[in-house]
């Protein structure tokens, strides 16, 4: 007779005094968003996806990303990454994750992605994005944590 097989479920236990910086903290919920049953780093990634392609925002990067190549600005990928992070993180003078610059200002497209940037050369990830990607992250980590508050 063929042995069953128990899947156990790890769990992280979380306080108010937990470290989030701490590496061997990090290793555990990081193990355990990819353990097998909880598989939740794709859960996560998917949903951050479908809000990107939904917003159109993954075809704006593309055709940005071949405006820089085309263009001569960038000849390498890592040239390229390199403009797009710069642009896609927000600048000191901004509010974060609406793009609205201090002087009052949006710089929102018509698709509704922040273009950022110096030169509005960028695109920023737009807010709904954002704002479901961290609800899939809340739900994922409260199925593998634990928490008490002291």
């Amino acid at each position: 007779m063929p042995a069953s097989s128990t899947t156990t479920t790890s769990r992280v236990s979380i306080s108010s005094s937990t470290t989030y910086t701490d590496p061997a903290h990090r290793q555990a919920l990081t193990t355990a968003l990819l353990s097998s049953p909880n598989n939740s780093i794709p859960r996560i990634q998917a949903t951050l996806l479908h809000e990107l392609q939904a917003s159109g925002w993954t075809a704006a990067l593309r055709t940005y990303c071949l405006e820089l190549l085309r263009s001569g600005e960038c000849a390498t990928f890592d040239e390229v990454m390199s403009k797009v992070l710069s642009h896609a993180l927000p600048t000191s003078g901004e509010d974060e994750p609406s793009g609205r610059s201090s002087n009052g200002t949006n710089g929102v497209n018509g698709n509704g992605m922040v273009r950022s940037g110096p030169d509005g050369s960028g695109i920023r990830i737009p807010e709904k994005a954002v704002r479901e990607g961290i609800k899939a992250v809340r739900t994922e980590l409260e199925k593998v944590c634990d928490w008490t508050f002291e």
